[in-house]
């Protein structure tokens, strides 16, 4: 079969012609180098499976992957969506970069037992896909920062096209973390197999052309409830419910069918991961959202343990290092993770909070991607928004 079947180009200039997208010449120019990628991509065919399932091709692409950063809002994940139309569905697998994270630590403990674990999962996804697409590349913790160089070293080795979009460009990667120096080839390998294209043209198209449909409240658990009412027909019965997530029983105002209510304390304090999250955006397509306070605690120097944040249960700790982090920090993060995972999957999201998006966050040490988690509590406050389907492009295939 073939991997392409569709042009890039094509696609975006029907989204002009149509007036879906205003014209743009940095988004034009990385249409352009994804155009190129496809270009090479489609001098090479799958072949028919082999004995011992073994297949690609007589030589890998002259590049294996692009890197797009750049600001909020860019239309960097845009981008990449249109570049996956373009693939035949069985030849790529489609990411948000938490969750590739979160399937990797769960098959490292799953393969714990073989000779280099790393290289195994590395060689079951060059089987399966010919590309693989990353949203929102960030290293943060330092045990994937130790896993990550290895792994693309052995998906690059097996010809796997990597695209991958990000806030952050190469140089700045994990630019504070314990032992950066160790992480410095990983960079190295991605600018060697990867096209670095930065994507700012100063514009954040989410706040331009997005129809307002409020689902941000200030302090209006009863605008909440309307809400809950409108999508389930039936009164919210408080403190009757529960929710199973990862095994755990949490607390939860209401739910039906698609429909699940929570206070923040319960989804986004205490033992919460990315795990949690995924599994509710793949089960509810509207989540409702109590009592999001003001994520400003006294900023503090401390030492910190590096490698355990929204850890599986996996990995030991693997060094200490001092941030100057707020006691609010570890909720902020999590509700980061929560927003990126219901964004990704178009889950709609409703909350009432203490403040206005912009006043919510006022720390320093997530300062940045809490920038995508405004600019994304903005998209999903339209209309636009909240009439797509729910879906997680091609997240939800089984890629254990």
């Amino acid at each position: 079969m073939k991997i392409i079947i569709r042009s890039i180009e094509k696609q975006y200039q029907q989204l002009l012609d149509q007036s879906q997208l205003s014209p743009d010449l940095a988004q034009t120019e990385v249409v352009k180098q994804l155009q190129q990628q496809l270009n090479h991509l489609s001098h090479f065919e799958l072949s028919k499976p082999i004995k011992w399932g073994k297949r690609w091709f007589d030589k890998p692409p002259s590049s294996l992957g692009i890197y797009i950063w750049g600001p909020v809002g860019r239309g960097k994940t845009m981008l990449m969506d249109l570049f996956c139309q373009c693939l035949a569905p069985k030849t790529y697998i489609r990411l948000h970069f938490h969750r590739f994270m979160v399937m990797v630590h769960q098959q490292l403990f799953l393969h714990s037992g073989k000779p280099d674990p790393l290289a195994h999962i590395a060689n079951k996804l060059s089987l399966k896909y010919k590309v693989i697409c990353f949203d929102e590349f960030f290293v943060s913790d330092i045990g994937d920062a130790m896993l990550l160089g290895r792994l693309y070293q052995a998906l690059f080795s097996k010809g796997v096209t990597i695209i991958s979009t990000s806030n952050i460009e190469p140089d700045d990667l994990y630019s504070d973390g314990l032992h950066r120096d160790r992480f410095l080839p990983t960079i190295k390998l991605i600018k060697d197999n990867m096209q670095v294209i930065p994507l700012d043209n100063g514009n954040d198209h989410r706040l331009s052309y997005l129809a307002s449909n409020p689902a941000y409240f200030i302090q209006d658990n009863q605008a909440l409830k309307k809400i809950y009412y409108k999508l389930t027909q039936h009164e919210a019965q408080p403190n009757s419910n529960s929710v199973t997530l990862c095994g755990r029983k949490i607390n939860c105002i209401a739910r039906d069918d698609s429909v699940i209510w929570f206070d923040f304390a319960e989804l986004c304090e205490g033992p919460r991961s990315a795990r949690d999250y995924i599994e509710l955006a793949s089960n509810y397509s509207h989540l409702i959202l109590s009592n999001v306070p003001r994520f400003q605690g006294q900023s503090k120097e401390q030492i910190k343990a590096r490698g355990t944040e929204d850890s599986y249960g996996l990995f030991n700790t693997t060094g200490l290092r001092k941030v100057v982090q707020s006691n609010h920090d570890d909720p902020a993060r999590r509700f980061i993770s929560l927003v990126d995972e219901l964004y990704d999957c178009r889950v709609n999201l409703y909350l009432s909070a203490e403040d206005t998006a912009e006043q919510l966050y006022k720390g320093v040490l997530l300062k940045k991607p809490f920038k995508r988690t405004l600019s994304r509590l903005h998209e999903m406050s339209s209309t636009a928004y909240q009439t797509t389907p729910s879906y997680a492009v091609s997240e939800r295939k089984d890629y254990s």
